[in-house]
């Protein structure tokens, strides 16, 4: 009988760095994706916040939820790194002066 190798570790026994996001459906990858974006426009600030968005809808999308639970849960992950962005940015304006 033939060994079936574990996908969850590459060749050197490694950790998959991708084992994440694996099984996940195409709409979970889309809001767990969708925080990240801050990066682009938001420098370090936005990169801290979006990837911690970003680790919260990975973590909500393996949660044993159904699934209009978990949609309205990683919607307001998706909301709340955006608005933590907003008033991190208007806090910083309003000290600079």
């Amino acid at each position: 009988m033939q060994q079936i190798p574990d996908l969850g570790k590459n060749s050197l026994g490694k950790p998959d760095p991708w084992a994440r996001v694996r099984g996940l459906a195409w709409w979970q990858l889309v809001l767990s994706i969708v925080p990240i974006l801050l990066l682009s426009g938001g420098g370090a600030i936005g990169g801290a916040i979006g990837t911690a968005g970003l680790f919260a809808n990975l973590s909500l999308a393996r949660k044993p939820f159904g699934t209009p639970v978990k949609l309205l849960a990683m919607l307001g992950v998706v909301l709340a790194s955006y608005l933590g962005y907003l008033v991190v940015g208007l806090a910083y304006n309003l000290l600079k002066g």
